[in-house]
């Protein structure tokens, strides 16, 4: 296992916006190990805690697709000391 990682994901909520983006983080080889929804002035703000399932997954290529979805406004990422393993 690879060392946790945090990324976070600003969205215009709507119907599947979120199962677009879980799905997405797990198509991609990434073990979903935590999630906080935050409402910021009408947008919605998630949180992931993250793992990837093999030392081949980016979080950097991962930032990227997410980036592509229709109704993402800002990706970013963070390493997550507090994740348990």
């Amino acid at each position: 296992m690879t060392d946790p990682q945090q990324i976070t994901v600003d969205f215009t909520p709507g119907e599947g916006a979120v199962g677009r983006i879980v799905g997405l983080v797990e198509r991609r080889g990434f073990e979903l190990r935590g999630l906080a929804m935050h409402d910021r002035d009408g947008r919605a703000s998630m949180t992931l805690d993250l793992i990837a399932r093999d030392a081949g997954r980016r979080l950097d290529v991962l930032d990227l697709q997410l980036r592509r979805l229709i109704g993402v406004h800002h990706v970013s990422t963070s390493p997550a000391t507090d994740i348990a393993q």
